[in-house]
Parts: C-alpha cells; structure tokens; sequence
C-alpha cells in the first residue's frame, strides 16, 4: 500500500458518507467537488489507490473492519475511471473487490443499495461511455461560455502535432492539460485545476456525479 492509500485510509472517519476515489489526483479534485456542492460536513473523500481489482478489495477489507468505520459509516460510494472499455466492464470490475471484500454488490450504476451500509458506484465519465475523469471534465468546460473559446486553439495545436505523427498516448489528460495551462494552471493537472477554481461545476454534464455525491450525502 502507498504512502497516500496509507494516509487515506488512517485519517479519522467523521462523517456518514464516505467516498473512495481511484489515485490521488482525483482525491484532491473530489474534495473540491464536494466543497463546491457544500457537502464538505456530510461526504469525507479517499482514495483507494490505481484501478486494480486486488487494490480495492484490500482497501475495501481494511477500511470497512475499522472500528470508526462499523460505528459511523451508513453510505459508502466508489468511484473509478472506465478507461478504454465501455462502462460496464470497470463495474464488473469493482463489483468483484465488492465481493471479495464480503460486501453488498449494487445490481446497478449510481443507486446506493443495502443495510445498515449502502453502497454505490460511479464508473467516470457518465456510467456509460469509455473516457476517465478528465473526458468528463472536457465535456463541463465545452459548455462554459469562458472556457469552450479555448478549443479550437486545442484542435489546432493536437492537429499541428498529429501532422509531425506525435500523437498523444492519452488523448483525454493531454487536451485537458492543455485546457488547464490555457486557464493559467501552471500545474495542469485535475486536483490543481480543481483547488485554483477553474472547473465550472455549474454544467450539465457534472449533474449526474452531483447527484450521486448527494445520494452519498443524505439518507
């Protein structure tokens, strides 16, 4: 276990509604996220390390058997990227270290089910399509109207790169670090966007995760 999962996971537990995030940039983002939605008293943000099915259910093992955990926890939700499978399959994924971890399995994305705990899971960017946090992120910002004037400038650059066959190994995190340089964020990464005030949680496209943290939340 890493010296962040390890933090994450001894932090005292305070509130009813955990959340569990995959790796640390996104922990740093989520907190934010939950601030801007004042949910900062109700949903305590953590992460549980990369992707892997076995980092989860250790996690998941340790985690739940904490006594703070057994005496405080009512909502727990999981949150991870679908990367380049379709939605489905990274919730196949987390439902097995659900398993594994003797807990409830949710039959579906973004319902919180079970007692006394209810569990839910949110596979980014919208329990549907392959992409990760920054495609939905992408998605928020091209409905701002003073962030979407940043694109073209975007399509011109990846293009100018794609015509000297340097193409990016992830497309998604490049343009967003991209986006977030042209909004002044020296750091163009998720976490620091998020902490410096450049993601417009207003959008639509945020609303459906909103939803899901308010379900955390509150009963």
């Amino acid at each position: 276990m890493s010296t962040a999962e390890k933090d994450s996971i001894d932090r005292p537990i305070t509130t009813a509604g955990q959340l569990l995030v995959e790796g640390r940039v996104p922990e740093m983002f989520f907190r934010e996220m939950v601030a801007a939605c004042d949910l900062k008293d109700l949903v305590e943000v953590r992460t549980f390390g990369d992707n892997g099915k076995d980092n989860l259910r250790i996690y998941l093992e340790i985690f739940t058997q904490k006594p703070g955990f057994k005496q405080k926890v009512k909502r727990l939700g999981i949150i991870r990227d679908a990367e380049n499978n379709p939605a489905d399959s990274a919730f196949q994924s987390v439902k097995a270290a659900l398993r594994g971890a003797q807990l409830h399995v949710p039959g579906e994305m973004k319902q919180l089910e079970g007692a006394p705990l209810s569990l839910g899971v949110f596979i980014l960017p919208n329990c549907q399509d392959v992409g990760m946090l920054e495609t939905l992120c992408l998605a928020s910002a091209a409905e701002d109207d003073q962030i979407k004037d940043v694109f073209p400038c975007l399509d011109e650059f990846f293009g100018c790169l794609n015509k000297q066959g340097r193409n990016p190994g992830n497309p998604d995190k490049s343009r967003f670090a991209g986006l977030a340089l042209a909004c002044d964020v020296i750091d163009p990464q998720l976490g620091r966007a998020a902490q410096q005030g450049k993601i417009p949680w207003q959008t639509q496209a945020f609303e459906p995760l909103k939803l899901f943290l308010q379900r955390i939340a509150r009963p």
